[in-house]
Order: C-alpha cells, then sequence, then structure tokens
C-alpha cells in the first residue's frame, strides 16, 4: 500500500498531473475531430471495436452517464459507424456492433492520435509514459474489481 502522502509535494505534483491530463484530454479531442468523430465518440468505438457489446455495460467502461451514451450511439448509429443487434436469448436487450466505416473511423482517429503524441515526445519516452500509464491503468482496474466484488 502506498505510504500517507507528503502535502505540500504530493499537492503540488497532483495540480501539475491534473493540468496535464486536462491537456491531454483536449490534444485528444482535437486529434480525434480532425478525423470526423469526437473523443468520447472514439472511446465507444474502441469499446465495441473487438467484439459486440450489451449497451447497458457500456456506459461506465466509456466514461459516460447513460443519456450521454444514446446520444453517442445514435451519432455513430446515424453515420453508419455502428449498427443495433439484438442480444440473443434476450428480448429487451440490444448490442452495440462497430461497421466496417466504425472500424475505419477508429483507424483514423489511432493514427492521428498516435501522430499528436510523437510530435509531442520521442517513441522512447512515449514507451516509458507508456509503460506508467499502464501501471496506473492496472492499478485502477484492481480497484474497481475490488469495489465490484464487495
Amino acid at each position: 500500500m502506498v505510504g500517507a502522502p507528503q502535502p505540500a509535494v504530493e499537492s503540488s505534483v497532483f495540480r501539475n498531473t491534473i493540468r496535464l491530463l486536462a491537456r491531454l484530454a483536449r490534444v485528444a479531442e482535437q486529434a480525434c475531430q480532425s478525423t470526423g468523430i469526437s473523443l468520447p465518440q472514439y472511446r465507444l468505438l474502441d469499446s465495441i471495436s473487438g467484439e459486440a457489446q450489451r449497451a447497458s455495460e457500456l456506459a461506465a467502461s466509456v466514461g459516460v452517464s447513460r443519456p450521454t451514451l444514446t446520444s453517442l450511439m445514435d451519432g455513430l448509429e446515424r453515420g453508419g459507424m455502428l449498427r443495433r443487434a439484438p442480444v440473443p436469448n434476450d428480448r429487451r436487450g440490444i448490442q452495440l456492433v462497430a461497421t466496417e466505416a466504425g472500424q475505419a473511423a477508429l483507424r483514423r482517429a489511432e493514427a492521428a492520435l498516435a501522430q499528436r503524441m510523437l510530435e509531442l515526445i520521442d517513441r522512447d519516452m512515449m514507451k516509458t509514459v507508456s509503460q506508467a500509464l499502464s501501471r496506473l491503468g492496472d492499478a485502477l482496474d484492481r480497484e474497481s474489481d475490488q469495489a465490484a466484488s464487495g
């Protein structure tokens, strides 16, 4: 477990980290928009790109409210980037499936995001940052798993 924070140092690091994350979110949003989708639409397409997923499970993983998820789904569906399909053995359930156009939009956005990151830092630094973020993501996953199991 992590020790008690040292207030002055930790507070400064925390503030700087939060500011940096906000700036990176803006950079990511601009990169996605340059390809024709928003960052939340990118996150939704990324979440369903590997396999179809139930709409009821996606809001939390995409990091949006249920009404916002519905709006994202509607926009991507109108753009031909996803389709809703029935869930086998569940009359009321729907699952979201990325279409070929959705997969192409995801690839364009990922290329734009990668290019933008490499404009900011070199590949070696990107590897270091990726490893640190992966560790942070693992910690968040463990925390989420613990909360879910009770």
